[in-house]
């Protein structure tokens, strides 16, 4: 390769990083979910799991996020739900209840985010016979019903962030036109070099 070739395209690389503007860093986020029920025959401390990947937020004022997205500002990047709470026929075995048993998946569960910070889950998840079931409501309230609909209870929510459960991607944007010219314009300095370097022998 010819030397000057290569420091001319080593130069519309650099100008092309250096001017195109910071890169936009993206990341899938992990959070736990806690469910404290305080009263009753099913009193204690319940938990979950939940991931997202930020890159559509904006990170300002309300968002909501399901797995698919949709209309009215939904936006997608869901990844997972998990909360482990009780068998709805017995109330005895623990079970784990995923995105895929919510009602209405995948355009539920939906995530409630405030300036970025996860708040809180709407989903609800119910029993084949209808009678049993449990939900994510507003604000922050969990409420459940077992044994067929004869025993149920209510408990707070809470969610908390984990560290990111993937290293922050870079993504770079766009180059802006004052790189993308300065890049072409060494290309095209390279090309009339080659072709004059031809010309002369």
């Amino acid at each position: 390769m010819n030397i000057k070739y290569g420091l001319t395209a080593i130069l519309g690389t650099y100008l092309i990083s250096t001017f195109g503007g910071d890169p936009a860093m993206a990341a899938t986020i992990g959070g736990t979910i806690r469910v404290d029920v305080t009263k009753g025959s099913f009193a204690g401390v319940y938990r979950g799991d939940f991931a997202y990947d930020d890159t559509h937020l904006t990170k300002v004022g309300s968002e909501f996020m399901t797995i698919n997205g949709g209309g009215n500002g939904i936006i997608p990047g869901l990844l997972s739900m998990n909360f482990r709470f009780l068998d709805f026929a017995t109330g005895l075995n623990p079970v784990t209840y995923t995105a895929s048993d919510v009602d209405g998946f995948p355009d539920y569960p939906l995530l409630y985010l405030e300036n970025g910070i996860p708040t809180q889950f709407a989903l609800q998840i119910f029993s084949a016979s209808g009678n049993d079931g449990l939900m994510f409501g507003d604000p922050r309230s969990f409420n459940f019903a077992l044994r067929n609909g004869t025993i149920g209870g209510d408990g707070i929510v809470s969610l908390e962030i984990t560290e990111p459960t993937t290293e922050p991607t870079s993504v770079p944007e766009n180059a802006s036109p004052f790189a993308s010219l300065l890049a072409f314009l060494g290309l095209g300095a390279a090309h009339l070099w080659r072709k004059s370097k031809k010309a002369n022998k």
